[in-house]
């Protein structure tokens, strides 16, 4: 009996394909050479959208359904949401902010897309700068670390060694929301406009807690290093948990701060918001060291499920 033209047809060009795809890959499934040649004959939607362009003038657009514009309209909106890479001259930038001493930022150098926002309030007698580097140790330098300077102490060791602090958690509040919009303005095609993430060390701690209880909505995940537990009342913990508080790590270098943080923990828990405490090894009050190690360590739980990290 005689194969159907259609089987003779299949045979011919199948074969060739079979024998170029066995002798395309060695045993360890890896390349042997370069990729056989395509065939010649084009597949059949191909071959069926040109007998239509042909007989009825239609365009190639019209006769895929509008795909190909479709395609090139998404790769024209891809192209678009890619922003310059950002250039700084240094990782670390002074930033002006209007009603405040200028903060610290960490930039994401190279960054072609919009990147999260970490704030890194430091604790009394302390300085911007130091939060900065430890912090962009601690995450890298992918996202954006802004650290609010505060205002000076009188009694700093010297001119050239100026230390600062914090007047109250509402005036930090508007030093940061100053902050955050002096560095949109600086950066407008880098900065996500989402949510930020809190951190900050014992008097920034203390003062974040109130904050983030407020702005639960702005500041959903926080990081309290060596302070900030005792503040978390059941009625601070629901009023997070109603505002879209979603998770806080306190990490704590002294054991007196790891007991304190187990009950805010637990109250948080209680109140809906996930919480963890992280301890390192005895090391005093400090942030630095073997406690931003155990930050690190802990990062990944706290920013679990946000894609923009």
């Amino acid at each position: 009996m005689a194969f159907p033209v259609t089987f003779l047809f299949l045979s011919l060009v199948s074969l060739p394909l079979l024998a170029a795809a066995a002798l395309g890959c060695d045993r360890s499934g890896r390349s042997a050479g370069p990729a056989p040649a395509p065939p010649s004959v084009a597949p059949a939607p191909v071959r069926e959208q040109a007998a239509r362009v042909a007989d009825g003038g239609v365009t190639p657009e019209a006769a895929d359904g509008g795909a190909t514009s479709a395609a090139a309209a998404g790769d024209a909106a891809a192209a678009a949401a890619r922003a310059a890479p950002l250039r700084a001259d240094a990782p670390f930038v002074e930033l002006p902010v209007e009603g405040f001493p200028s903060a610290v930022v960490s930039v994401p150098n190279g960054a072609t897309a919009r990147r999260p926002v970490l704030i890194a309030s430091h604790g009394n007698y302390d300085r911007p700068e130091w939060q900065c580097q430890v912090w962009r140790d601690i995450v890298g330098d992918g996202v954006f670390v802004l650290c609010p300077r505060g205002v000076a102490r009188p009694d700093s060791p010297s001119a050239s060694d100026v230390r600062f602090t914090y007047e109250s958690n509402a005036r930090l509040e508007q030093e940061i929301d100053a902050g955050l919009a002096a560095l949109r303005a600086r950066f407008p095609e880098h900065v996500d406009p989402g949510a930020v993430l809190y951190t900050g060390f014992s008097l920034g701690a203390i003062m974040g807690s109130a904050i983030a209880a407020r702005r639960a909505a702005l500041f959903p995940r926080l990081v309290l290093v060596e302070g900030g537990h005792d503040k978390w009342t059941p009625a601070t913990a629901k009023a997070f948990a109603d505002g879209g508080g979603q998770r806080v790590l306190f990490v704590c270098a002294q054991a007196g701060c790891g007991g304190a943080a187990a009950a805010a923990a637990a109250r948080l828990e209680k109140a809906g918001v996930l919480a963890r405490v992280a301890r390192s090894k005895e090391a005093g009050h400090r942030y630095d060291g073997p406690v931003a190690e155990e930050t690190r360590r802990a990062l990944d739980w706290l920013i679990d499920g946000d894609p923009r990290w």
